[in-house]
């Protein structure tokens, strides 16, 4: 297996692409790129990209891009598989980096999550998505654009590669490709093998999960979490978020704790108390008639990973922690010491279990906000007291 690095706008979107490679070799996320990689084979970084200004966006791609060349390493882009953020700008700046030579295949479908790309436009479900035309991202920017349609992709990676190639030699430099299922994905990689490192693979973590070889003998993660509390933290104001806060604080082992409005010291302080106090598992929330407004994410998730490591320094290790969204996860990480985590596995796709070595190994589960079924959260939470999770899935 060759040595990766996967730049991510998001931490969820870092876990997840990586989560396949996990049951088989050393996988390491990173919140810091700066001081160097780990020696991990696989390593995703989070870039914190996805909502912040494009000129953000475009220098934390170029440093990421920068520390997997002096690695020596496989490069892949990570773009979330509803193209939120700044999937453009970050596809550019990752080739102009990369240098004149470079080109770029991009094949953002995850069938198992029931996103899929037909006639260049990506459908969530059966529906096309708005905003979904790939083509049309790249619209002012002064690349060009073309397409690889379903067709040719099942012709197999001979024609992929044909097409791509014919495609470059007419200048363009992101070349989409359709992909309804895993299959699809795996001709995809297969030609990207034959294509070479000066093609940039860009995709969500689908794209990864087909590049991870058949023949990898998987590794076992047999160490036995600690008794004691799974602590979750749900940061997501989305309508699947509320119903899986709903069904997680409906479980009579679980406790409910909100940080109040406006989320100040005040509200932190006595969000904390509650917590300590309380038995059995813990949920912590934002208050959920506080109103929703994208400018204030920041500050709701800087709350909740103040609250959280308050909590995870004044008390013995829990037996898990669960973080939904990446915002807050990262938030959380990052206040309680933790820079990185070791990546395990997944519990279902989207769902990532991991280790944080910086918090004594502490087990972790990550997923987006806005992911999953409304048992989603539930079921993860009741995964870390039964340990039904192997990493040699």
């Amino acid at each position: 297996m060759s040595r990766v690095v996967i730049v991510a706008d998001d931490l969820t979107g870092a876990a997840d692409s990586a989560a396949a490679y996990g049951p088989f070799t050393e996988v390491a996320v990173v919140l810091d790129a700066s001081a160097g990689l780990p020696a991990a084979e696989v390593v995703a970084i989070d870039t914190d990209s996805r909502h912040r200004s494009p000129e953000f966006a475009a220098q934390a791609v170029r440093s990421a891009v920068r520390a997997a060349a002096r690695g020596g390493r496989t490069l892949y882009k990570k773009i979330d598989s509803t193209l939120r953020g700044h999937v453009a700008t970050e596809v550019i700046a990752a080739l102009d980096e990369l240098g004149p030579s470079a080109g770029a295949l991009l094949a953002p479908s995850f069938p198992a999550t029931g996103r899929t790309v037909t006639g260049g436009v990506l459908h969530v479900g059966s529906e096309p998505h708005r905003n979904g035309e790939l083509r049309a991202l790249f619209t002012g920017s002064g690349v060009g654009t073309a397409l690889v349609p379903l067709e040719v992709v099942r012709s197999g990676p001979k024609a992929v590669v044909h097409a791509y190639d014919t495609h470059r030699a007419a200048g363009v430099r992101v070349v989409c490709a359709d992909a309804e299922t895993d299959e699809d994905l795996r001709v995809l990689d297969a030609a990207l093998a034959q294509l070479g490192p000066h093609v940039l693979p860009v995709g969500s973590a689908g794209l990864t999960r087909a590049a991870v070889g058949v023949g990898s003998t998987p590794r076992r993660d047999d160490e036995q979490p600690p008794d004691g509390q799974v602590l979750t933290v749900l940061g997501s104001y989305s309508a699947l978020g509320r119903e899986q806060r709903a069904v997680l604080a409906a479980s009579p082992e679980v406790t409910a704790v909100e940080i109040a409005a406006p989320f100040g010291l005040a509200q932190q302080r006595n969000a904390a108390a509650a917590l300590s106090a309380a038995g059995g598992d813990l949920l912590l929330i934002p208050d959920p008639d506080a109103p929703v407004h994208r400018s204030h994410a920041g500050e709701v998730a800087a709350a909740l990973s103040e609250v959280t490591a308050g909590h995870l320094r004044a008390h013995a290790s829990p037996r898990g922690l669960i973080l939904a969204g990446g915002e807050t996860a990262r938030a959380v990480l990052l206040s309680a010491g933790a820079k990185g985590f070791t990546v395990l596995g997944e519990l279902e796709p989207g769902v990532v279990r991991s280790r944080v070595p910086a918090l004594g190994g502490l087990a972790l589960i990550t997923k987006a906000g806005a992911f999953g079924e409304p048992s989603t959260v539930e079921q993860a939470r009741r995964s870390l007291h039964e340990n039904t999770f192997t990493a040699a899935r």
